[in-house]
Parts: structure tokens; C-alpha cells; sequence
């Protein structure tokens, strides 16, 4: 495709608008003069014509014209023909003595446009002559048009040599002005050039106004940093999945080598291959929870549906409930009475969700400690709170606690089994909610996860 200069374009858009709009100026400009014009030449027609039906003397079929009169037509340029009633020329006045009569005139006190036999370009008026009720004839005058015509000829003389240089100005300017607008993107394109999936850290250092440009810029540059972190995130992504599985694999393939490196009895090798299994189901959750992971953060949620959140939770705590009493914790569930905890949701996500933040609470609880669950409604958002009484969190994981793979006590995760994915994909079903999930805690005090859902006022109410 054959590239296009966008400074170009705009340019000849703008010098193209301005031609436009100058060439409509003129004419509407030289349109207003003429009618001013052609209304001056008529108020001059009428005002003789008044002068002569007040000074023409007619006497026994006689027209006569005092000579003062008769220079002061001629001084004026004004051509007049006084007409008997018979419409015969019974008298020329000032330069009309040297043309014969129009062969054209205009009806009775209208005028019209017309020449003299040379060429001259006149403007003609027929008015009755008159004395009191008697009619004596006509009068027809005549006024050269020369010097108006002339003055619109300088001026549309004027107007061919202005437009033109003013729409060459115009173009310098706006290809200068343009440029200097446009040289951002210039730099917006030179970066774009520069960036690749293995270097993402380039970023848009430019002083630009809060402008339609700058808008872009900055924008561009949040692009940059998205993408940055999104690449991140895959590249630390690959890495710890290969770190999991690379423990798994290897103690699969130990215990594969020992199995065929000599005959063994039937009990150590259904012992062997029970090991084997664990590290099967361990990479097969691990896989399980990842795909969970990328569906939820890709596609979202299904086809949401209503869920009584104070049932779910109830549910939830009579369920752990032996598992607290076994390891001597308190589990308690706090929901106020009357209260409408109905949202809609994802029921089995959100079992998932409160059900590794119960467990939590309970895994790093110490025995004769409480975890309590709390569930408010402010208006129209759910907030459901895990409190344990364990030995909290440090500072320096708090920022990290919701990142894939993110272990607080790695050796004691990998005891329990966890892949640190837990609360990853808890953040992951919230957000999908349009919810947030947040985490406070103090060491030696306890931690309290907690959970904000929106409520949909037009939800589906169940039967």
C-alpha cells in the first residue's frame, strides 16, 4: 500500500477548507457590493427624474430645459430623453444628444441594464413626465455603469492575487505547524520500531501538553508498561511451572529407574508406583489449577446465577467444622439476621474461593485459636471477612501474597502440597465477580482476608 503523509493530508485539507471558504467570501463580498451599487444607481436615476419633471417647461407642444440644467446633467453623466406622449423624442439632455434613443426600455418606473451604441454599459429608468393630473410624456434616463464596473473589476483583481497568496502562506504555516503537532507521533513510531518481545522497558520520555497528543503518549507508554508486566508474568509463568513440575518429573523418574534397576518384591514396587501416583496427581493439579487460572482471567465467568451467599458460607463452616474441633480451633460464623445476602455469581467459584480462605485460616491457626467469619452488606456491596488468630503475616509478603507460585513458607507449603496458586486464583474468581479481595495482617496478631462483591439490584431472585 503506498504510504501517505498524514502532515500532507492535513494540510491540503485545511488549504482546501480555506480556498473554500475565501472564494465564498469574495462572492458574497462582491454580490453586497453590486446590489449596493445597482441601489445607489437607482436613487440617483429616481432623484433626476424628480429634477426633471420639477425643471422641464413645456409650452404649446414645446420641451425646454434651462441650461443651467442641461450642465448639470451632462456634469453628473446622467442621458436623458424626454418622449412626447406620442412617444416621440421631443428633447435630448446633456450626452444623450449624441446617442439615439434605447431601442429597449423598461416597463414605466423600473430600470434596466443595457448599452449605448459604443459599447458603454448603461443602466436605464423610464418615468411618466407630468403636471398635475396631465400626462405631458415619458422620461428615460440613463446612467454609465464604467466606473462601477471598473471598481469591481480592481476589486476582483484584488481578491485573484490575495487568495492565492494567502492560501500559499497558509500551507508554509500549516506544514510548519503541523510538523512540530506531529513530531511526537514521529517519536511515538521510532519507539514502536524499537520495542520487541524480548525489550519492553522502552517508554516515551516527552514534555507534552494534556492535548489529544500527550493523551496519546501517555497512553502509548501505559500500553509499554502493560504489556511489560503481561510479558513478565508469562516469562515468571513458564518458569515456575517449570520449577514445579521439574521436582515431580525428576522424583518420577528416581523412582522409575529404581524399579528397573533390580527385581524388587510385589510390596516395595505397589509401594513404588504409590509414590509415583502422588507425583502424578500432583502435576495433574498443578496443570489443573493453572488452566482454572488463565480460563478465568481469559474468558471470565459463565452465565452467572443467583447465589445466597449467607447459605453458601453456613454450609461452608458446618463442613470445616470437624476439621476445626480435630485440630482444637474455634470456627465461628457471624451473619447478621434479615439481612438480603443474594448476588449473582458463580456459585461453585465462589465455594472455591471461601473455602481456601476458611482453610487457610485454619491451616495457620494455632490450636485454642479462633477464625471467625464475618459477613456485612454496605448498601449495595458483600463483604465477607476470614479472621484468624495465627501468627500473621510479615510485612514484606503482604505485596506478593495474591502472586502465582508466591510461597510466605515455601518448605511448609511444599509439605502441605500447595503450589502457592491458592489465593491467585481466589483473586482471579473475585475480579471476575467485579469484586476485590484484600489482606491485612500483624505478626503475632492474625490476618484477616476480606472479600467485597457487588450486588446487582436486578439479579434474578430465586424460588
Amino acid at each position: 500500500m503506498k504510504r501517505t503523509n498524514l502532515r500532507t493530508q492535513l494540510v491540503l485539507w485545511t488549504v482546501a477548507l480555506e480556498a473554500l471558504l475565501l472564494v465564498a467570501f469574495a462572492a458574497v463580498f462582491i454580490l453586497i457590493l453590486r446590489n449596493a451599487q445597482n441601489q445607489q444607481i437607482d436613487e440617483t436615476l429616481r432623484l433626476g427624474a424628480a429634477q426633471l419633471n420639477a425643471v422641464v417647461d413645456v409650452r404649446n407642444g414645446e420641451y425646454a430645459v434651462a441650461a443651467a440644467e442641461t450642465a448639470d446633467f451632462r456634469a453628473r453623466g446622467l442621458l436623458a430623453w424626454i418622449l412626447a406622449p406620442d412617444d416621440q423624442l421631443a428633447l435630448a439632455i446633456g450626452s444623450a444628444a449624441d446617442y439615439p434613443l434605447p431601442n429597449t426600455l423598461p416597463p414605466t418606473e423600473q430600470t434596466l441594464d443595457s448599452t449605448l451604441p459604443d459599447g458603454t454599459p448603461i443602466r436605464l429608468l423610464v418615468v411618466p413626465l407630468s403636471e398635475g393630473s396631465s400626462n405631458l410624456g415619458s422620461i428615460v434616463l440613463a446612467l454609465p455603469l464604467g466606473e462601477s464596473q471598473a471598481l469591481l473589476r480592481q476589486i476582483l483583481l484584488g481578491f485573484a492575487i490575495a487568495i492565492p497568496l494567502m492560501l500559499g502562506l497558509s500551507a508554509v504555516g500549516g506544514l510548519f505547524l503541523a510538523g512540530r503537532a506531529l513530531q511526537p507521533v514521529a517519536t511515538i513510531t521510532q519507539t514502536a520500531r524499537q520495542i520487541s518481545a524480548a525489550d519492553l522497558s522502552q517508554r516515551l520520555d516527552l514534555d507534552l501538553p494534556p492535548d489529544e497528543i500527550g493523551e496519546l503518549a501517555h497512553t502509548f507508554n501505559e500500553m509499554l508498561a502493560r504489556l511489560e508486566r503481561a510479558f513478565q508474568r508469562e516469562r515468571q509463568l513458564t518458569s515456575d511451572v517449570s520449577h514445579e513440575l521439574r521436582t515431580p518429573l525428576g522424583m518420577l523418574k528416581t523412582q522409575l529407574s529404581l524399579a528397573r534397576s533390580r527385581p524388587r518384591e510385589a510390596a516395595a514396587l505397589l509401594a513404588m508406583m504409590a509414590d509415583m501416583e502422588g507425583d502424578v496427581d500432583r502435576m495433574t493439579t498443578l496443570i489443573e489449577q493453572m488452566l482454572t487460572l488463565a480460563r478465568v482471567e481469559q474468558r471470565g465467568l459463565g452465565t452467572l446465577a443467583p447465589v445466597a451467599l449467607d447459605e453458601l458460607l453456613r454450609d461452608l463452616v458446618d463442613q470445616s467444622q470437624a476439621k476445626a474441633a480435630a485440630s482444637r480451633i474455634t470456627l465461628r460464623l457471624d451473619i447478621p439476621p434479615q439481612v438480603d445476602f443474594q448476588l449473582a455469581g458463580d456459585g461453585d467459584r465462589l465455594r472455591q474461593v471461601f473455602t481456601n480462605l476458611i482453610e487457610n485460616g485454619l491451616k495457620y491457626t494455632p490450636p485454642g485459636g479462633q477464625v471467625t467469619v464475618t459477613a456485612v452488606r454496605s448498601w449495595q456491596t458483600l463483604s465477607v471477612s476470614v479472621t484468624d488468630t495465627g501468627a500473621g503475616i510479615a510485612p514484606e509478603h503482604l505485596p506478593h501474597l495474591f502472586e502465582r507460585f508466591y510461597r510466605v513458607d515455601d518448605a511448609r507449603a511444599r509439605e502441605t502440597g500447595g503450589f502457592g496458586l491458592g489465593l491467585a486464583i481466589a483473586q482471579a474468581f473475585i475480579q471476575a465477580h467485579g469484586g476485590d479481595i484484600t489482606v491485612h495482617s500483624h505478626l503475632d496478631e492474625g490476618t484477616v482476608f476480606t472479600v467485597s462483591l457487588p450486588v446487582d439490584e436486578n439479579k434474578p431472585k430465586s424460588v
